[in-house]
C-alpha cells in the first residue's frame, strides 16, 4: 500500500460517525454492530424489498412540506461529478455515498433502484466510501468493476455483499470476490491489474475529499445536484418512500 493511499485511509477513518461505521479490522468482526444498528432502526431487508414508490393512494407534497435543517441542508460549495462518473440526466443527478458492506446501504438500495426506474431523467451516481482499510478495499473493488465489467455491476455487488452477510454473517473474502468475478465472466488477471492501477486511488481520494468538504458523516447519504444533502430519515414504508421521493424531486427543481 502506497504512503498516499495509507494517508487517505487513515484520514477517512475519522469521518463516518453515524449510520454504518467503519469496521475495525479486515475480517468484518464489527459487522454485527452495523447489522444490529440497522435492525434497531427498522431497516430490515424484507421491508426494503417491499417498498413501492407509487402507492395506490397518492399523496401530494409542496415546498412547504420540506424544511431546511430538518429534511436537508444546503452546501456552501457544490460537489461536482468526476470525469469517471456518468453525466447528469435531463433533470440533474443524485449522488449516493455508500459502503457495499453496510446493512443500511443494502436495505436502502431497492429504494434507489425504484427511484431510478421511475425517474429515468435523473442520473443516480453511486459513490463507494473508502472510510478505512476494509472500506477502501471494497471501494477499490467497486471502482475496478466499473472499469473492467461490460455492464454496470453496482447493484449486483451490493446484493452479493448482502447475501454474504445474511447467509454467512461476514464480509466477502478475496476467494468470494474471485467467485463473483467468475460468475460475471470477468477475467481475474485483468481485474487484478486494474485493481492495482493508481487511477483507482485517485478515484477514492476524490470521493473522500468530497465527503470531507460536504461534512458527510454517515452512509447512506444522498446529495441532490451536488448542492443539497438529504438529512431526512430513509424510508421504511411505502408512504415514507413516497415522501422521500417527493423531497428528492423538490430539491431537483430548486435552482
Amino acid at each position: 500500500m502506497t504512503s498516499t493511499y495509507k494517508l487517505l485511509v487513515v484520514t477517512a477513518a475519522t469521518l463516518l460517525l453515524l449510520g454504518c461505521q467503519p469496521a475495525e479490522n479486515t475480517n468484518g468482526a464489527t459487522e454485527n454492530d452495523a447489522q444490529q444498528s440497522a435492525e434497531q432502526n427498522g431497516a430490515t431487508s424484507s421491508v426494503a424489498s417491499e417498498l413501492d414508490p407509487t402507492p395506490n393512494v397518492a399523496q401530494e407534497f409542496n415546498a412547504t412540506d420540506f424544511v431546511e435543517g430538518k429534511d436537508y441542508r444546503v452546501l456552501d460549495t457544490a460537489l461536482t461529478l468526476a470525469d469517471f462518473e456518468k453525466a447528469p440526466g435531463e433533470r440533474g443527478f443524485v449522488m449516493e455515498f455508500l459502503w457495499p458492506g453496510c446493512p443500511h446501504c443494502q436495505h436502502f438500495n431497492p429504494t434507489i433502484i425504484a427511484f431510478a426506474l421511475e425517474y429515468s431523467d435523473v442520473a443516480i451516481v453511486k459513490r463507494a466510501a473508502p472510510a478505512n482499510e476494509r472500506w477502501a478495499y471494497d471501494s477499490r473493488i467497486f471502482y475496478t468493476l466499473r472499469q473492467v465489467a461490460e455492464t454496470n455491476l453496482d447493484d449486483e455487488m451490493i446484493e452479493f455483499y448482502e447475501r454474504t452477510r445474511e447467509n454467512q454473517n461476514r464480509l466477502p473474502s478475496p476467494e468470494d470476490i474471485q467467485s463473483f468475478l467468475a460468475e460475471h465472466s470477468i477475467d481475474g488477471a485483468v481485474f487484478a491489474t486494474a485493481f492495482e492501477d493508481p487511477a483507482q486511488t485517485d478515484k477514492l481520494r476524490k470521493i473522500m475529499t468530497d465527503m470531507m468538504d460536504a461534512e458527510i458523516t454517515s452512509v447512506p447519504t444522498l446529495v441532490v445536484n451536488g448542492k443539497y444533502v438529504i438529512t431526512a430519515t430513509a424510508p421504511h414504508s411505502p408512504e415514507e418512500s413516497q415522501r422521500y421521493f417527493a423531497l428528492v424531486n423538490h430539491l431537483l427543481e430548486r435552482d
